[in-house]
């Protein structure tokens, strides 16, 4: 028996689509004017759970974490050392496996900031950890296995950073990824 999709539910995906789209908007234009940070820096995203588009009634629905996380790493191509290339070569953040854990939820209206961090990375695979904070507290985290596309097809780490001009060697892998990264198919 398939269920019906109830007219708040339908409207709230509206919603949360087109807040995406805005929010997204909002972050390239302001990205567009700062200053490009270092890689490694922490990418720090802010924005406030708002009920229907976000939440149902009292907390964040699960896709949400998932379209923040892609936002938020948006706000990491967007306002890192990758930002001209990107630009230029249009480049898109592509996520290829993620893993979240969620220690506590987020509730409506709280304000809550997510960090973006690059780790580390090999020759096919950016790593990434995103956590979720709300009052400095972590509600979420996750760790994210991504790369880059352009137009031609996956940009590996090693020819992104061939096209800043740079050759960087990644930091350690953690053992936790390294893990992460082995049991997946």
């Amino acid at each position: 028996m398939r269920m019906k999709c109830s007219v708040d539910t339908r409207r709230s995906r509206y919603y949360h689509h087109h807040m995406y789209r805005i929010r997204f908007l909002l972050i390239a234009i302001s990205c567009l004017i700062k200053k490009p940070k270092s890689l490694l820096e922490k990418f720090d995203l802010k924005f406030r759970a708002w009920p229907l588009t976000d939440t149902d009634v009292t907390r964040l629905f699960t896709q949400t974490y998932s379209s923040y996380m892609g936002l938020g790493r948006w706000h990491f191509v967007f306002s890192s050392e990758f930002k001209t290339a990107a630009f230029k070569h249009r480049w898109v953040p592509v996520t290829t496996a993620e893993s979240v854990v969620y220690k506590r939820p987020i509730r409506v209206f709280e304000k809550v900031q997510l960090q973006t961090q690059l780790i580390c990375w090999n020759e096919r695979r950016f790593f990434l950890r995103q956590t979720f904070l709300v009052n400095a507290e972590p509600r979420a985290f996750a760790l994210v296995e991504g790369l880059l596309r352009g137009p031609h097809g996956h940009v590996n780490p090693i020819e992104a950073f061939k096209v800043l001009g740079a050759s960087n060697a990644s930091p350690e892998m953690p053992d936790d990824i390294k893990l992460w990264s082995t049991v997946r198919p």
